[in-house]
């Protein structure tokens, strides 16, 4: 019998999984902070908004776009105490389509909305996304009518802790897709408006009560922390032969800044400012007048507030003392405006070491004799922290 040889034909089917993308969220410029947010700059029944909130760069770290398909969902939260929110609630949540990259790809908040039809990545790639952006959640006004009001009002978002979330899907097909990376951001909004002068000055009218002693005066205000803002103060003479009113004087010619074009001095976020040495000289009994500016960030762009403006009379350290008044040496004021009256009353004042000390004259500045334009010089850099104290000895 002739045996017909079986050949057994082994077939291995192999399952080719391929390799997940790592696609990343590069910050492009990340988030973008401001300190009031105007409900007019979101529209929450498409998305869209005119104001730039934040930007990101979809980045494959491998640089391989052969196969690469990627989702985005953004999502803003809000928890208000003052509106009796006290878990997170979404304002507005947003999602795409898995939609296919060819190339690094930059987007921001105002390219996610349903009216976005297409984008272009860094390539010039046209990427479709006509009906891929949808809108899955948004506030409920008629459920927080608190919100509503405040809204209506002012037409800001209400104080609160605002939380922005954008969260990257990425992998190798259409589906299947998983979270590779993802930014959240927590914004706390406190409408910090209020801007109210401490020293030195007060009235106008009650000049004879706010007398300043040093040449180099610290002027102090409080108003509520604002990392984001900036602030500005303006020093100018009050003339009462021309001035008619204290906003006219400080609406008039500056001493500080003394370039006119500047109209504001830079101080930055800070709540106190030594007048600088470099400065014009502050002249014995004149009337000087000051006021502060803060620029708030928003989203329909920088908004001022401005101080009152008080009044502080410069005392002639020469002149002879009036009956009942007592007059401080101006080292020692300035000092005193260094240290905080408390400070300064613990060494200077009843039972303090240094009772009854007064400036002579003579001054000591390591080791070499300095006049006392140079001692106030040293105050002001000790008071902007650019000098340190390592030691005093008075005798």
């Amino acid at each position: 019998m002739k045996k017909t040889p079986t050949i057994c034909i082994a077939i291995l089917f192999f399952s080719l999984q391929l390799p997940a993308q790592s696609v990343k969220l590069v910050p492009d410029p990340g988030f973008v902070p401001y300190e009031m947010y105007y409900i007019s700059s979101i529209d929450l029944t498409t998305g869209s908004s005119d104001v730039l909130f934040f930007g990101y760069r979809l980045s494959e770290e491998s640089n391989d776009y052969s196969n690469v398909w990627v989702s985005l969902a953004f999502e803003m939260t809000l928890r208000s105490a003052s509106l009796g929110i006290d878990q997170p609630t979404t304002v507005l949540s947003i999602e795409t389509d898995p939609f296919r990259i060819l190339a690094d790809i930059r987007f921001d908040n105002r390219d996610l909305t349903i009216e976005t039809s297409v984008i272009y990545d860094m390539a010039s790639n046209a990427v479709n996304l006509d009906g891929k952006i949808h809108v899955i959640e948004q506030l409920d006004m008629a459920e927080f009518e608190s919100m509503k009001s405040a809204i209506l009002s002012t037409g800001k978002l209400p104080n609160g802790t605002y939380t922005f979330n954008v969260v990257l899907k990425s992998g190798s097909s259409e589906t299947g897709l998983e979270v590779s990376d993802q930014v959240s951001e927590s914004i706390v909004i406190t409408t910090p408006t209020s801007l109210a002068l401490i020293a030195p000055g007060g009235a106008l009218e009650d000049t004879s009560m706010n007398l300043v002693y040093s040449p180099y005066p610290v002027f102090q205000w409080d108003t509520d922390p604002c990392p984001n803002c900036d602030s500005y103060l303006r020093v100018a003479e009050y003339d009462p032969t021309t001035h008619s009113s204290p906003q006219e004087a400080i609406e008039d010619v500056t001493i500080l800044p003394l370039d006119q074009t500047q109209g504001w001095e830079s101080v930055g976020i800070a709540t106190m400012f030594q007048y600088p040495v470099m400065a014009p000289e502050l002249q014995p009994g004149f009337i000087y007048v000051w006021q502060v500016k803060k620029d708030l960030p928003t989203t329909i762009g920088t908004e001022s507030y401005m101080s009152p403006i008080l009044a502080f009379v410069m005392v002639d350290a020469t002149s002879p003392r009036q009956p009942g008044e007592d007059m401080m040496h101006p080292v020692l004021q300035h000092l005193k405006d260094i240290l905080g009256e408390q400070q300064f009353n613990v060494y200077f004042e009843d039972d303090g070491s240094l009772e009854g000390y007064s400036p002579n004259g003579t001054y000591s500045l390591n080791g070499s004799g300095v006049g006392e334009d140079q001692v106030h010089s040293v105050f002001s850099e000790i008071a902007d922290e650019s000098a340190t104290i390592v030691n005093i000895t008075i005798e």
